[in-house]
């Protein structure tokens, strides 16, 4: 049970809320024992008072004498003003005006005095009514009357500058020090959350060999140990998925290569033609099907070779389009375009854009626009047609695996759903992207950015 609490993040937070509380109270119990605490005052005004009350109106005499107030002063660090009938004297020119000092009375009560104090109450206690106190500009001030005579006694002397008061320097120092030594705690006990943010985004994004950091035996420790428990799981089964697709797709080539050849048996003629076709499309997407699985594993090793790209697309179009050709304008660069390069995998890029744009080009429409522009760093290829176009809502998926804006999947609407998906993931393999722009009537532009080797490398 201990154990369990000791570990739960809302019983840390509540701790340290606690000890926060618990250092201010003392650290404010010793500011006002310092600064504020009356044992200081009683110390200061008593002096003040069990001093002045008696001697000074016993010393100066009534009416006072000047001289005598004047020895004070120079036995005394204080200052003294006098003023009564026919007599207005100080100590030193510059002594408050009496309407500047706001004095007030002294109450017995704030002496707080202990049993020995109340007991000399009594001899000086008639003095007392007569006394008042009061501050101004960082001066005490100790007002005695009598007959008609006013003496205030000032402390320190005018001429002194008092000792600065450091009561708010010090509450706003110690309120820095507690607040940050506060923070720096809930911002060391909050911390794997970062760690577990970071982590999640990575595993989101497909990064499934992260881990998150487990340094902590809390409730967020266990929380990042979960997290990797299950990209674990969700690794091992993803793993299982793609060894068991590759298996059967690898198991289907058999087969199929058998069909192939005991079609060719058969005398020529349509059913002859479309079973070949069905043949040739099962190929095709189990080569398709493999590939992804390749491309998604995450450890691809490409296979660059130096590869004048301008040929590879001219001769592309030549031999896989040569039905099609005259739909299909082709805009090379001048210049040889040569760059290292997968050309199987970038050829199989160029090959499944084009047979898209084909695919959703109308009768009558305008020809499939293909163009290679090589910029400094980078070389794009662009691929533009001139069809329907796609639908927003469907732009951000259609190149997941296996969409299609076509729920039913029709064959006369679309392919099987694996040819931007590859050629999205081929970019990415070469360290470039993959960005479709599409309006609704006016047709989609695809275009392919792939970095030079030695640019992306450096990056």
């Amino acid at each position: 049970m201990i154990k369990e609490i000791s570990r739960s993040l809302s019983a840390r937070l509540l701790g340290i809320f606690i000890l926060t509380g618990i250092v201010y109270a003392l650290a404010g119990r010793y500011v006002y024992q310092v600064v504020l605490d009356q044992d200081y005052l009683r110390e200061i005004v008593g002096a003040h008072i069990s001093l002045h009350a008696d001697y000074v109106l016993d010393d100066i005499g009534f009416p006072p004498n000047i001289e005598r107030a004047r020895a004070i002063t120079e036995r005394v660090p204080v200052d003294i003003r006098i003023s009564g009938p026919g007599m207005e004297w100080s100590s030193v020119p510059a002594f408050p005006k009496m309407e500047q000092i706001p004095f007030g009375p002294i109450p017995i009560g704030f002496l707080g005095l202990d049993k020995k104090g109340q007991e000399n109450l009594e001899s000086w206690a008639t003095n007392l009514k007569l006394v008042r106190y009061g501050q101004y500009e960082r001066h005490s001030f100790v007002e005695l009357a009598r007959n008609g005579y006013r003496i205030v006694i000032a402390s320190p002397r005018i001429a002194e500058v008092p000792r600065a008061d450091f009561t708010q320097l010090a509450i706003a120092l110690m309120s820095i020090v507690v607040l940050s030594g506060c923070y720096f705690a809930v911002r060391w006990l909050v911390r794997p959350i970062k760690w577990i943010q970071k982590g999640t985004a990575r595993i989101g994004q497909g990064d499934l060999d992260y881990r998150i950091r487990e340094t902590r035996r809390d409730d967020l420790g266990d929380l990042a140990a979960d997290i990797n428990h299950m990209a674990d799981d969700v690794r091992d089964m993803l793993e299982a998925k793609r060894q068991l697709l590759l298996a059967i797709s690898h198991e289907l080539r058999s087969p199929l290569t058998r069909a192939k050849v005991a079609l060719e048996f058969l005398e020529d003629g349509q059913v002859k033609h479309n079973l070949l076709g069905d043949v040739r499309e099962m190929e095709r997407l189990i080569a398709d099907l493999l590939e992804s699985e390749r491309m998604n594993a995450g450890h691809t090793t490409l296979r660059r070779s130096t590869v004048e790209l301008s040929s590879m697309l001219q001769l592309l179009v030549q031999t896989e389009f040569h039905e099609r050709f005259d739909q299909i304008n082709l805009h090379l660069p001048a210049q040889p375009v040569v760059r290292e390069v997968d050309e199987v995998r970038v050829r199989l890029v160029a090959k499944n854009l084009i047979e898209n744009a084909l695919r959703y080009t109308p009768p009558g429409a305008a020809p499939v626009e293909v163009d290679l522009t090589a910029k400094p760093g980078m070389v794009v290829l662009r691929v533009r047609d001139h069809g329907p176009g796609i639908p927003k809502e469907h732009l951000p998926r259609v190149t997941e695996p296996f969409y299609r804006a076509d729920p039913a999947r029709s064959r006369s609407t679309g392919g099987l759903g694996l040819g931007l998906y590859l050629a999205r993931r081929i970019a990415e393999a070469h360290r470039g992207s993959l960005v479709i722009e599409s309006e609704l009537g006016q047709g989609t532009l695809c275009t392919v950015t792939i970095p030079d080797f030695i640019a992306a490398e450096a990056a």
